[in-house]
């Protein structure tokens, strides 16, 4: 492999770390909800941290979704008139719609980062995980998106008609009747 394919990899990989993780914590909670209820159900025994680990890790993975949905321009927002616009209005209005987003999670960061000073040393009851760490991820992956959105807008003032879009949905009705051959 050579030097430019190994550099694709890594920028690929740092690109869809947030995606990576964000599997990982599903994984684990699913994991961990699924010892609980057997541990209540079966041992007739509840494993109390599992719940309050469980609740941390799910506020981490929203967050990291967050971040990978902008990487692909799958957050929310409302498609149907990007659809019907000519191009250069498309392009203006994705670009409007980045920087909202961007103005949205700068005025979410700064009270967010005052309500984590006043948590001052405080910690979860039962794992006595700093509530500051849990908390704190938030503003940490709202500044990672803004950074993403700012990317985004970049890649828009240079993308070419065939290759802009909004978002793609997760599942095409259309391709998949291609794919079929046609509707019955």
């Amino acid at each position: 492999m050579n030097n430019k394919q190994s550099n694709f990899r890594l920028w690929k990989f740092i690109t869809n770390i947030d995606k990576y993780l964000g599997a990982l914590l599903f994984i684990f909670i699913m994991l961990l909800l699924s010892v609980q209820v057997i541990s209540r159900y079966v041992f007739k025994h509840s494993i109390t941290w599992t719940e309050e680990l469980g609740i941390i890790m799910f506020l981490w993975m929203t967050y990291l979704g967050i971040s990978s949905a902008v990487t692909y321009r799958k957050h929310l927002r409302i498609d149907a008139l990007l659809n019907v616009v000519p191009f250069k209005t498309k392009k203006i209005m994705l670009i409007i719609s980045d920087i909202i987003f961007i103005g949205f999670n700068t005025y979410i960061v700064f009270p967010f980062l005052n309500i984590i000073e006043g948590l001052g040393n405080s910690s979860s009851p039962i794992l006595d995980f700093p509530k500051r760490l849990s908390y704190g991820f938030i503003p940490l992956m709202l500044t990672i998106s803004s950074m993403k959105l700012i990317y985004d807008i970049y890649r828009l003032v240079n993308e070419q008609e065939k290759n802009i879009g909004a978002s793609v949905p997760a599942i095409n009705f259309e391709e998949l009747e291609k794919e079929q051959g046609g509707t019955n």
